[in-house]
């Protein structure tokens, strides 16, 4: 959906409003967007470190059970369960703009699908999905170093291993 840009008189005419019915404008449109509704929340009502704790453990949890619930042999099926988690992750940052923890919900992301390598079976049928599986992964890894690199020194130390340890995973297979 393209943003329409809004003309100078209309933009005047809607600050000319009364304060009322401004705020009923803004009530109305807030509503229609949930990510923009979700980031509100966040911003006015939640916005300290325990209720960010609290949102990468929910989405921890969510990308473990989406692991846990399904039986992976194939790189399609994990490829679409990958995506699947990202997208959980993708939806967390728009709302809290925490980079901390996009790296940290990533790197528990890849870890379960690490945990799956030994039930994947090597079928040539599944050849294209297993190259379009590395490729994927070597951009989200690549995006893990970025967000590594932008952490403070402290927290890289903590996350260092682990995407090594990813970085061989995915090399690997």
């Amino acid at each position: 959906m393209a943003k329409k840009k809004i003309t100078s008189e209309l933009e005047e005419a809607i600050l000319n409003l009364p304060l009322k019915e401004k705020n009923k404008l803004l009530i109305r449109l807030i509503g229609k967007d949930p990510v923009l509704t979700e980031q509100l929340r966040y911003k006015l009502l939640e916005n300290t470190e325990s209720d960010l704790v609290f949102r990468r453990a929910e989405i921890k949890e969510r990308l473990t059970k989406i692991f846990g619930d399904h039986s992976i042999y194939y790189f399609k099926d994990l490829l679409y369960y990958v995506r699947d988690g990202v997208s959980y992750i993708n939806r967390h940052f728009k709302i809290t703009r925490d980079k901390k923890g996009e790296l940290e919900l990533l790197i528990h992301l890849y870890q379960q699908a690490m945990n799956t390598r030994h039930t994947l079976k090597n079928n040539w049928r599944d050849q294209g999905f297993k190259v379009k599986f590395t490729e994927y992964s070597q951009a989200k890894l690549a995006k893990m170093n970025t967000l590594l690199n932008d952490l403070h020194e402290d927290f890289r130390v903590e996350y260092e291993e682990d995407i090594t340890t990813l970085s061989t995973f995915i090399t690997d297979l």
